[in-house]
């Protein structure tokens, strides 16, 4: 499906039918064929949006630039363009970021939401690796070797799938140099720790504790600052937890969009 949104023509992908409404957003790089296989296990009880953001994938990169204000409006106009309900708008690592960008925002149009490798806020040593991560792919384009994806799995995942390795390093090369830098750039400085305060609606935050690219502890203090949030831990699962445990993170996901569908 394609949604004009102001400067820009977004590209979603749609699965399923009945059930909960559920919208995927993917991280730095990525597009929504990231999700694909999540997707489908997660459509055989959900209906299920996974957007190409503005300048990723499919979708055009328009005039309004890359902040994280500007790509959560586009989110915002998704959900209004599909829903006759209340989604829940499940975010990955930048995707996270953007999902906390949209709780903040525009929280009335959630149901919910599930946070996963991600975190509240940004010391100042990963601000500089986002920002010298700009400039490297900028000057050198997006890294096409899987050994650059491997720190985004699990040490046993990387070595016993390289063939999962390979796939992302292609993925990530297609992705535009210039979108991939100014993402970057614009996720290399947020605190939403205070912000958080305000959000009313339930919240899952899900971390994998072998993450070699968001310490755990991010999502502690993430879940320390929403307020009724839960937090689920998954030992041995790295910062694609999605790709490495796809049937468990779908029903995970899942089940946290029927249990605030039909509370008790």
């Amino acid at each position: 499906m394609r949604i004009d949104i102001d400067d820009f023509c977004m590209e979603v992908d749609i699965y399923g039918g009945d059930g909960p409404e559920i919208m995927l957003v993917h991280g730095l790089g990525g597009c929504a064929a990231v999700w694909t296989p999540v997707a489908q296990l997660i459509a055989q009880q959900a209906r299920v949006y996974v957007p190409d953001l503005r300048g990723c994938g499919r979708s055009t990169p328009g005039r309004a630039g890359y902040s994280l204000a500007r790509i959560a409006d586009d989110l915002a106009e998704l959900v209004r363009n599909v829903g006759t309900r209340k989604i829940v708008a499940v975010g990955h690592s930048l995707g996270g970021v953007l999902v906390q960008e949209l709780l903040v925002r525009h929280g009335g149009l959630l149901a919910g939401a599930v946070l996963v490798s991600t975190s509240s806020r940004l010391n100042e040593a990963a601000s500089r690796n986002w920002r010298k991560l700009a400039d490297i792919v900028e000057a050198k384009g997006v890294s096409t070797s899987p050994d650059a994806q491997a720190r985004s799995f699990s040490e046993s995942f990387a070595a016993a799938h390289p063939e999962v390795l390979a796939a992302h390093a292609a993925l990530g090369a297609s992705a535009d140099p210039h979108v991939y830098a100014e993402q970057a750039r614009a996720a290399s400085e947020y605190d939403y720790t205070d912000a958080l305060a305000s959000v009313t609606v339930p919240v899952l935050v899900v971390q994998g504790l072998a993450d070699r690219l968001t310490p755990p502890g991010g999502s502690v203090l993430l879940h320390r600052a929403l307020p009724g949030a839960r937090l689920e831990m998954i030992e041995g699962a790295g910062h694609n937890l999605p790709v490495e445990m796809p049937e468990r993170f779908a029903s995970i996901v899942v089940d946290f969009a029927r249990e605030i569908a039909s509370p008790a």
